[in-house]
């Protein structure tokens, strides 16, 4: 694996081609209504058919207004050169979890050149879903539906919408290549893909912000606004043999309120995969005398400040069957409000690669950096230490 946090790339200029008037496929012209009672995936359906038979640019457009939609997938391929779904209004998902046979709500599969914008919203209704839901102490549970699905989709931009009260995640991304997340807002109380860029988002969810799955690479989020919830999680990988690795992601220039963690790599104990927090087991029921065995290398963690309800405010717990790799550390200034001391981190079956040592909140950082080794392999050597904080 492969991954760093908070490096500077190259943004890729996204080309919405063609420059003829797109011809509009309004689902109130399949008689779809704006009554929020009925349900408008019928209508939805034949106005998403029309326009991948036109040979034309094409929108289908929900409008203004409150509505209806039963689980649906909207598929390619299509002749028209491009397809806008131009989402303007309130549509509402059934309440009712028994409603829906498939793994998601909103699914697009097997589509390239889409737009989806709008500045409408996507309500999930999950209320009545999170009060049944037991996958916690259940392994064999119903896993509740995703509100918007992509399934092989290429070059693609999703902007400006919102997605509200998902009953699982809001948005999963299977196979794709070349999306764009831009200016999107989810909020709730409380899996191989390529080339995906996460920008200009709000998510308030209690739970992942975002959540990067076996197989992705070459993954930019910036400037996302955090919390509260979990943070941004690699992970968790290595639950099934043979998973896809994860390489290139990289996080910079976002923002964490609340959240439990900032960023996070995780994966399951006794497993063939590794995490950064590699003791990761949420509901108790690992074997933990089973070492990892995969490999985290190629992780940097950079230009990282606010403050932490924690005393331990970096930690870093890599596998003792196969340690990490060319982990660097390098500004990190995160201030303990607690009462128990001075904040301190934890490191343990890795050999550490210190930098900047020009920057004075390092030497900080190194002061309270306690080196845990007691479970390297035999005949590992030392941490390597660039600067040493007095």
């Amino acid at each position: 694996m492969d991954l760093k946090w908070n490096q500077p790339v190259l943004s890729a200029l996204f080309l919405l081609a063609g420059v003829a008037e797109a011809t509009v496929f309004d689902v109130k012209n399949y008689s779809a209504q704006a009554d929020g009672k009925t349900d408008i995936s019928k209508a939805l359906i034949s106005a998403w058919n029309d326009a991948c038979a036109s040979v034309e640019p094409s929108t289908v457009l929900i409008p203004e207004g409150t509505y209806l939609l039963g689980p649906v997938i909207l598929s390619g391929p299509y002749k028209s050169p491009t397809i806008e779904f131009q989402l303007q209004g309130l549509v509402l998902a059934p309440p009712d979890p028994a409603s829906f046979k498939t793994d998601g709500w909103v699914v697009f599969q097997y589509i390239n050149d889409l737009t989806i914008s709008g500045g409408g919203t996507l309500d999930g209704q999950g209320q009545k879903a999170w009060t049944i839901n037991n996958c916690a102490a259940n392994p064999n549970c119903k896993m509740l539906p995703v509100s918007l699905i992509f399934n092989f989709v290429n070059n693609t931009m999703i902007r400006n919408i919102t997605s509200v009260h998902s009953k699982n995640f809001h948005i999963s991304i299977f196979q794709s290549y070349d999306l764009t997340l831009e200016n999107l807002n989810i909020s709730a109380p409380g899996d191989n893909s390529a080339r995906i860029r996460i920008t200009d988002i709000v998510i308030a969810t209690g739970d992942n912000c975002i959540s990067v799955g076996p197989g992705t690479c070459n993954l930019n989020v910036t400037k996302v606004v955090c919390g509260p919830g979990y943070g941004i999680n690699v992970g968790s990988l290595g639950k099934y043999p043979g998973e896809a690795e994860v390489n290139g992601v990289f996080v910079r220039n976002n923002t964490f309120i609340n959240t439990q963690n900032g960023v996070r790599i995780k994966t399951w104990l006794s497993s063939p995969a590794v995490i950064l927090d590699q003791e990761y087991c949420p509901h108790l029921k690992c074997d933990k005398e089973d070492p990892l065995l995969v490999k985290l290398s190629n992780i940097m963690f950079d230009n990282i400040r606010g403050t932490s309800l924690s005393q331990v405010t970096v930690i870093n717990a890599c596998s003792r069957g196969a340690p990490c790799e060319n982990l660097k550390i390098g500004n990190i200034n995160l201030q303990y409000t607690g009462m128990e001391g001075p904040a301190q981190s934890t490191c343990s079956n890795v050999k550490p690669i210190f930098f900047r040592p020009s920057d004075p909140t390092h030497h900080l950082y190194l002061k309270h950096f306690h080196q845990i080794n007691s479970y390297l392999p035999k005949g590992s050597q030392s941490p390597r230490w660039d600067l040493l904080g007095s």
